[in-house]
């Protein structure tokens, strides 16, 4: 074997060598392309369910709150008649909107832009009534805390005549906020619903 056969051969080995560096290097770039695909689309989907949960505990909150405040409260403001106020304490002392306020840095991720504004509209407009109604208590604490004094007081007349005239203003406000709400509700019930069925 002389010197040109030696270095043919090993050109041939080497050729050899590089060839398959070569294709096994495709096919290790293509099962890690793979791998980062499948998982990607893994994470998507878990992503995706997220949301969707999300969604669907946003569904049962409102639903509930908004079921047991027209239960409670909501059929007598919608009868309210003109002229009329929301005569008695209605108890708000805590948050009534656990699921939203702990996971409100979430609704960015509902992509459907029509939903994530509904959303976000709706529980501003329910915390809206929940302070609106508070505002009546104070109102109405005030009122009756006038009825008790002694009528012998100075303008004591006055005083309550006008206190009630605010509580008769307040009630209609409370009334049109109620109506407004009612909407929003009905609206992101509907496009939840909407969701779930596509």
């Amino acid at each position: 074997m002389d010197m040109v056969d030696i270095v043919v051969q090993n050109l041939y080995g080497f050729a050899a060598a590089l060839i398959g560096a070569v294709i096994g290097g495709i096919f290790t770039l293509r099962a890690t392309a793979n791998a980062i695909r499948d998982q990607n689309a893994k994470e998507l989907r878990h992503d995706e369910r997220e949301v969707q949960n999300l969604l669907d505990s946003i569904g049962v909150e409102i639903g509930t709150l908004w079921n047991f405040h027209m239960h409670r409260i909501g059929v007598m403001v919608e009868q309210l008649p003109d002229g009329g106020a929301l005569e008695f304490y209605y108890p708000l002392t805590q948050d009534y909107f656990t699921v939203y306020n702990t996971n409100a840095g979430k609704i960015g991720s509902v992509k459907d832009a029509i939903l994530r504004e509904a959303v976000v509209v709706c529980y501003n407009k329910c915390k809206k009534i929940v302070d609106g109604f508070k505002y009546n208590n104070e109102l109405f604490r005030d009122y009756r805390n006038l009825l008790l004094m002694p009528p012998s007081s100075p303008n004591h007349a006055d005083y309550v005549k006008a206190k009630y005239s605010e509580l008769v203003q307040y009630a209609q406000i409370v009334r049109e906020d109620h109506l407004e709400v009612k909407g929003y509700v009905e609206r992101l019930l509907t496009l939840l619903d909407q969701r779930q069925h596509v």
